[in-house]
């Protein structure tokens, strides 16, 4: 196998008009030709790393608030002393012992403060392309996966509300119940809290869920896509040589063709309801379309 490897990496400190940020990245190319003669084989792999960390902020600031999606409960917000772009949002009280606090009915109870859910940003991303060359047929295809990172699901918020999603199944009538064990509150201390919701009880606490508990809506968007094959056939070049045409090629080509691996449930990782600053959040964004065509390519 015939391999070149190119990369670069390196530390830097970027002003921006919100503050200070710092960052440090690893860029890596491979390239091969594992199989070489009748069957031609090459490949080539990318990778990509990035680390950063926020400053400074302008002024005093110690958060910068970004984007937000429509449920209203959750932000994108840069914070120094932490990477860029963290996910934050209201999350679910708990008692001094870390127990899980609820309401005498079984719904979850917050204080309403936003706490760190994760980050948006992959820890790395990358593809990997292969080319296999068989006399006059060509067939490539490519496979993207990203790494780390974490996607705040207002999707996922809505369907559990709405009772749409397989985990709100759970307390309905005829399927299994829904027993709740925490605290509830006792004044101003805490007591035991163990409760069997009822259908009408379970539907509120999916309902509650959705709007006091953020940190049950925050998954690893890592995923691995079969992003393109494309099939060509190149022309012989015995059958140009009267015209000024050199090379002639006619491939199909399909791109966005499958999920291979993901975390994330009922929605496509890649549909970010915002990116650049703000990643991580996903708010019923349209996954990529599935597309298929032709493809004619000559050379003179």
């Amino acid at each position: 196998m015939n391999a070149t490897i190119s990369g670069a990496s390196g530390y830097r400190s970027t002003s921006v008009n919100l503050g200070k940020l710092t960052n440090k990245g690893v860029e890596l190319l491979l390239t091969g030709t594992p199989v070489k003669g009748a069957l031609t084989w090459d490949v080539s792999l990318n990778f990509a790393k990035n680390k950063s960390n926020v400053v400074s902020l302008v002024g005093s600031q110690t958060e910068f608030l970004g984007e937000e999606p429509r449920t209203r409960t959750a932000f994108i917000k840069h914070i120094v002393g932490y990477p860029y772009g963290m996910i934050t949002g209201i999350t679910q009280r708990h008692d001094p012992n870390g127990a899980l606090v609820y309401d005498s009915s079984g719904a979850p109870l917050t204080d309403g403060s936003y706490q760190i859910l994760g980050n948006g940003v992959a820890d790395f991303t990358g593809g990997l392309n292969n080319s296999l060359t068989w006399k006059n047929f060509n067939l490539t295809f490519l496979i993207d996966f990203k790494s780390g990172g974490d996607l705040y699901s207002g999707t996922n918020v809505r369907l559990t509300q709405a009772g749409f999603t397989k985990q709100s199944l759970q307390g309905r009538l005829g399927e299994a119940p829904l027993t709740i064990t925490g605290v509830t509150p006792d004044g101003a201390n805490f007591k035991p809290f163990t409760k069997t919701l009822t259908p009408g009880e379970a539907r509120n606490y999916w309902n509650q869920l959705g709007e006091r508990a953020q940190e049950n809506f925050v998954y690893d968007a890592s995923f691995i896509k079969l992003r393109q094959i494309t099939f060509g056939y190149s022309l012989p070049t015995r059958l140009l040589t009267k015209t000024p045409i050199r090379g002639l090629m006619l491939s199909f080509v399909a791109r966005n063709l499958a999920i291979l691996y993901k975390n994330v449930p009922n929605i496509d990782p890649e549909a970010g309801y915002s990116s650049g600053n703000f990643q991580g959040l996903d708010y019923f964004g349209l996954p990529a379309s599935r597309t298929y065509g032709l493809n004619l390519r000559a050379t003179f």
